[in-house]
């Protein structure tokens, strides 16, 4: 697990760049950069809040789909309106808001705000999409595994892309509770080859966290 700011890079290799100043996430415009995190640990009170907060919470959690606005922060600040020290969890979403209308001006965004015991994608997978912002709230977030250590299994019949073998632990990272990232996906124009290889976070029993998902659709 990553605990403090580092840079890693390969060779003729996408980089992934993580720092404790919040622009870093900015050089996800460098063509060789795949992954950018920024390391802002949580507070122990927003952790609390938002495991509490899980615990009590549908389980459908919050999905939009539009341009960031006023009335939605509005909606996400409800959602937390009556949750312990839940204003410091609007604040964080909010902030991620702020960060990607500022670095990528988009007109239409899907938000997504899911409350989970479990992981919702614990295979690995290649990005999809142009970009997307994620940070996890409760616990340790969604790991990443750095191109250079990826496997495929052989092409099955009838089977248009490879199956990612599951990397070896030692392989594996994972952004840390309140870290917030860009990683690159497959539709980012002439960055295919660059996308990120990713994976929910991992859970264990009776672990809480609020998965945090901004895309970019337009």
């Amino acid at each position: 697990m990553l605990d403090t700011a580092q840079a890693t890079e390969v060779v003729n290799g996408p980089k992934y760049l993580i720092d404790d100043v919040a622009g870093v996430l900015s050089n996800i415009y460098d063509l060789d950069t795949s992954l950018a995190c920024y390391c802002s640990p949580s507070s122990w009170a927003m952790t609390q809040a938002a495991q509490s907060y899980v615990k009590k919470a549908s389980y459908e959690g919050f999905q939009y789909q539009g341009a960031i606005s006023e009335e939605l922060l509005k909606e996400v600040e409800l959602l937390f309106k009556n949750t312990t020290h839940g204003d410091l969890i609007y604040q964080h979403i909010s902030l991620m808001c702020e960060m990607f209308q500022a670095l990528l001006e988009p007109k239409e965004i899907g938000l997504r705000v899911l409350p989970c015991t479990q992981g919702l994608s614990p295979a690995f997978h290649e990005q999809k999409g142009v970009v997307k912002m994620v940070s996890t709230l409760g616990g340790s977030g969604e790991r990443w595994v750095e191109k250079q250590f990826i496997k495929y299994a052989p092409l099955e019949k009838n089977q248009i892309s490879p199956t990612i073998i599951q990397p070896k632990i030692s392989d594996v990272n994972s952004l840390c509770d309140g870290d917030i990232a860009l990683f690159k996906g497959k539709d980012w124009l002439e960055q295919e080859h660059n996308a990120v290889i990713t994976a929910s976070p991992s859970f264990s029993a009776q672990c809480a966290k609020i998965c945090i998902y901004i895309d970019y659709l337009s």
